[in-house]
């Protein structure tokens, strides 16, 4: 329980952390992604904060987890000089009372000097990782002017891009591990990136805090890094509840369409027939659209975001499935030929980019002959055991696909980013979840079967399907965060 209003915790029970960088480097947006919540001014301009800030990351059992936000070190060469002409230069920095208006980098760096010589615990000190570490002439400077206090400190690499694959991580880690080596106060380096960082890599971040504090802060710090794991893993559990209700949704979801009669079976009449089938999967799709919108919303709430997902019918069936396989002019011709009607429009559209994720379901149909089974195929449908139609199991594949990256994308996604908004996933992602829904090919075929086929009740298959979504999603974050499973026990 957090302490009553008004109340101090003791000492001893407050741990703190300074947020320390050079001026216009994301202190403020790493804060506001920590701190889930909208804190100090953001813009593209130096010393935009001027003043130390302080806020509450973290209140567990009457214990308190604080962060400071400070303003950026300035000119740090310049005042590194002054500081070297002095006979004690850290009294002689913090006795001065510069001019803020008139000298505002002295003024910002004095600010977050004495901020970490009087509150920290541990300095986080933030870096633009966009830059080479040898490009960074400030951070000689400013790392001589934090030995002279003496706190630790554990290095953020902050402005990374997208997020990384494990291997690009980890080399982005080591170069600067060794860059800051000469520095003995420098406890560590991270990859925490104030858009794409991931809950994951904030209890990474717990983890190497507790090897730092000292005796008398270690034991209130157990318990605030034990709330703040709780804290991510119930998100986690609850995440992997919204997914897996999309997908039991996906599977129960049906529409009751007539069977064909004799005539339409053979190729005679089927207009009417057709219509209901293209009904039928528009009917699917906007409902399809629908859930995806909503899951996606609770996500971004459950993660402390604002903002909320657009619904584009046309962009969840054509672009964020898999377009149709790039088939060469000349077998496109001869489908056509040998379809004509009906098929032969669906082929068109096919070839144009439209309604089935590739050409080989489609192939398929028309080799088993032009009833019913080819056109419901080629809308990526097929009849239940209830006789409704129902997304194939390809789609449904699709399905799966889509879900494990869209809680990647919100999983990822910085507070300090700004509102939502969909971005370009990158490269790896869609790689790894291939790799994880293949090797969870057999549950996932259970699951669709379960609904699709034998009209399973949908408690149950919900059950299934949460269990089955959460080993993925743990799967996932252990693949693109091995080091993470303490943090996942």
């Amino acid at each position: 329980m957090p302490p009553p209003p008004g109340i101090v915790p003791p000492a001893n029970d407050i741990v703190t952390l300074s947020l320390i960088s050079h001026t216009n480097a994301g202190k403020t947006t790493l804060a506001r992604t920590l701190l889930r919540q909208d804190v100090g001014e953001v813009a593209d301009a130096a010393h935009v904060t001027l003043f130390n800030t302080s806020y509450s990351l973290l209140e567990q059992e009457a214990r308190l987890l604080r962060l400071w936000d400070t303003p950026g070190f300035g000119d740090s060469a310049r005042l590194l000089k002054r500081l070297q002409r002095e006979r004690n230069p850290l009294l002689w920095f913090l006795s001065q009372a510069w001019d803020r208006i008139t000298d505002k980098p002295l003024w910002c760096s004095q600010q977050a000097l004495k901020n970490v010589r009087d509150e920290a615990d541990v300095v986080l000190y933030l870096v633009n990782a966009a830059e080479p570490p040898q490009a960074a002439g400030y951070i000689t400077p400013e790392m001589e002017i934090l030995t002279w206090v003496g706190k630790p400190v554990l290095v953020l690499l902050n402005q990374t891009g997208s997020a990384l694959d494990v291997q690009a991580e980890r080399l982005e880690i080591e170069t600067w591990r060794q860059h800051m080596a000469t520095w003995p106060i420098v406890k560590g380096v991270l990859c925490l990136d104030a858009f794409a960082r991931c809950w994951v890599q904030e209890d990474q971040l717990m983890d190497r805090l507790a090897l730092l504090l000292t005796d008398t802060k270690k034991e209130a710090f157990k318990h605030l890094r034990r709330g703040w794991q709780r804290r991510n893993l119930e998100t986690f559990h609850q995440s992997s509840r919204i997914v897996s209700e999309l997908l039991t949704a996906a599977v129960v979801d049906g529409i009751d369409v007539r069977s064909e009669t004799l005539w339409e079976r053979i190729g005679i009449g089927r207009g009417e027939l057709n219509k209901e089938y293209q009904d039928a999967r528009e009917q699917l799709a906007a409902r399809l659209a629908d859930r995806v919108t909503l899951a996606t919303n609770q996500l971004i709430h459950l993660h402390g975001l604002e903002g909320q997902a657009a619904r584009r019918l046309g962009n969840l069936t054509q672009e964020q499935f898999h377009l149709p396989s790039q088939v060469p002019e000349a077998i496109w011709s001869t489908l056509g030929s040998v379809a004509g009607g009906a098929m032969g429009g669906l082929i068109a559209d096919l070839k144009m980019g439209g309604m089935t994720f590739g050409g080989g379901a489609l192939v398929g149909g028309i080799a088993a002959g032009l009833g019913a089974y080819a056109l419901i195929k080629s809308y990526n449908l097929v009849r239940g055991g209830d006789h409704r139609l129902h997304w194939s199991f390809e789609h449904f594949r699709e399905q799966v696909r889509l879900a494990l990256l869209t809680y990647l994308a919100v999983a990822h996604y910085g507070r300090g980013r700004g509102e939502w908004q969909e971005s370009p996933d990158p490269a790896h992602w869609n790689s790894l979840c291939s790799r994880i829904i293949d090797e969870h090919d057999d549950g996932i075929t259970r699951l669709w079967k379960s609904g699709v086929e034998a009209g399973t009740q949908p408690d149950v298959i919900s059950k299934s399907a949460h269990s089955l979504i959460q080993d993925c999603l743990k799967c996932l974050l252990l693949r693109l965060y091995p080091t993470a499973k303490l943090s996942m026990s």
